[in-house]
């Protein structure tokens, strides 16, 4: 984010003399900043390979927003962190993983479930095209996870597959509760996912054209 300044973690790779880098991996935090990563909802901090949100100190980031002293209370707060909005962690290497976006998170009996997560996990299936995944409103739970899914051409793989699929991997929290079968997910010209699409056609009853 620009709010964070210029650089925040480093890969290793480039360095003079490269390290070994794992997949996915951001670096390390560069040595004259801080960073941290905290509960979203208590604002503890939370140790090593947890997932919470990022949040860095150091004279690098930004004083604030221009003119907008409310956005810039809600991004820094009194210690003069700045709270990232983004989802990682660091493992025991000291380097920093990104797991997801904040505002992203499905929060499910009290649990949060990174979207990004189970996306990575469904592409892996060979069966599997493409997938999104976004909250549905559930009374009991709050929210549960749900997933749009591509097939792979000529595929026949069922919902049931898909869910058992994913089930075996993760703890019961993160489960796909339902599958919607699409012909494509919509997206950016980035590529970014765009879920606000997807839900709001959960919102309408129409998840894969067809109403619920």
């Amino acid at each position: 984010m620009t709010e964070a300044g210029p650089v925040l973690s480093m890969c290793l790779a480039f360095a003079k003399e490269p390290f070994d880098v794992k997949s996915g991996s951001c670096g390390t935090v560069v040595r004259n900043a801080e960073l941290k990563i905290v509960d979203p909802d208590t604002g503890f901090s939370l140790s090593r390979n947890q997932p919470g949100e990022i949040c860095i100190r150091g004279h690098q980031i930004m004083k604030g927003y221009l003119n907008d002293p409310e956005s810039t209370e809600r991004t820094i707060d009194k210690e003069g962190w700045l709270h990232t909005g983004d989802i990682g962690y660091v493992d025991d290497d000291d380097e920093i993983f990104i797991v997801d976006r904040l505002k992203e998170l499905i929060k499910y009996k009290g649990f949060q479930v990174a979207p990004a997560e189970l996306e990575a996990m469904l592409i892996t299936h060979p069966n599997i095209a493409d997938a999104a995944v976004v909250p549905m409103k559930d009374d009991l739970a709050g929210e549960m996870p749900v997933s749009f899914v591509v097939r792979s051409g000529g595929s026949e793989i069922t919902e049931d597959e898909i869910k058992q699929f994913v089930s075996k991997q993760v703890v019961f929290y993160k489960r796909i509760h339902k599958v919607f079968f699409v012909d494509a997910i919509p997206k950016a010209p980035s590529g970014k996912i765009l879920r606000k699409d997807l839900r709001a056609r959960l919102a309408a009853g129409f998840p894969n054209g067809q109403q619920l």
